[in-house]
């Protein structure tokens, strides 16, 4: 009976021991795929941060994949497919009473029709984002302010937005020209409301505003990867000489919003092009 009750206990030990093994071993996964999801940017060096484009593409359709995608688009509907099956069998001789073409040539004029409808709208999302890529906005580079279309800013940039100038990309406010660094934005293209949002600098860096200033800015940003949650972001702010900076959702500006009732503000691109809140909702 002792050995019986040994033996079970040894068992269970076991069994407690393999669940807290497995209990360690998913804790230490979780924090491994944790440290993965953290993003790391690097002010002032664009080098070091190998991130997506700024440019922006809400096409359906390439020169080369639009014969191969429409069809499959189009005979994934059941009435295509089953017109599509009937116009097969009617190429068959002997098998259909009625002529070849009855329902072939039907089917070709609505994929034509189809087709030329989906081209039209194509190339109006192609022009469209022409546009948002070739709009400009000013980047602090090589010690200077220069102005560049908004396909060529990158993560780690310092841009310099204006009054009713819209925002390029996700950026993190680092300076502007109201009192407490403060700045207001219109946000009606991410969510639709038209009361204007309050977003303000942190105090370690309000300062920082002249280009002397600029140039000697070193550091980097840790914060999280990209989602589409507009009203959250997690991230700190490393510079040199400094204790460590949290940022979170009022120090975070988003691509597509506007800048009002504010001369101009200053901040770090953090997420570009597909990566960005506004991108990632679509």
């Amino acid at each position: 009976m002792s050995l019986f009750l040994l033996a079970a206990g040894s068992s269970h030990f076991s069994l407690g021991n393999q669940k807290v093994e497995k209990r360690m071993g998913c804790q230490q996964s979780l924090q491994s795929s944790e440290v993965l999801k953290v993003r790391t940017i690097y002010i002032n060096d664009p080098l070091k941060n190998t991130f997506c484009t700024n440019s922006i593409s809400t096409t359906k359709y390439s020169k080369w994949s639009f014969l191969p995608r429409y069809l499959y688009l189009q005979f994934s509907k059941a009435a295509n497919a089953f017109f599509l099956f009937i116009t097969i069998l009617q190429q068959i001789p002997g098998v259909s009473p009625i002529g070849q073409y009855t329902t072939l040539l039907p089917l070709l004029v609505i994929l034509a029709i189809s087709g030329i409808k989906e081209v039209v709208e194509d190339y109006k999302r192609y022009m469209a984002d022409k546009v948002v890529n070739s709009k400009t906005t000013s980047v602090f580079r090589q010690n200077s302010w220069h102005v560049i279309k908004w396909h060529e800013v990158n993560v780690g940039d310092i841009v310099k937005t204006l009054n009713e100038e819209f925002l390029p990309a996700d950026m993190i406010l680092i300076s502007s020209s109201e009192p407490q660094s403060m700045c207001y934005v219109a946000t009606a293209n991410l969510d639709g409301e038209t009361n204007l949002k309050i977003r303000q600098a942190s105090l370690e860096v309000a300062g920082i505003i002249k280009e002397g200033q600029l140039v000697n800015l070193d550091g980097k940003i840790e914060c999280e990867e990209p989602d589409h949650q507009f009203n959250n972001f997690v991230g700190t702010l490393y510079l040199r000489g400094k204790s460590p900076i949290s940022v979170g959702p009022d120090q975070m500006l988003l691509r597509g919003t506007q800048l009002k009732n504010t001369q101009w503000i200053i901040g770090v691109v953090i997420y570009t092009g597909f990566e960005t809140k506004l991108m990632q909702v679509k």
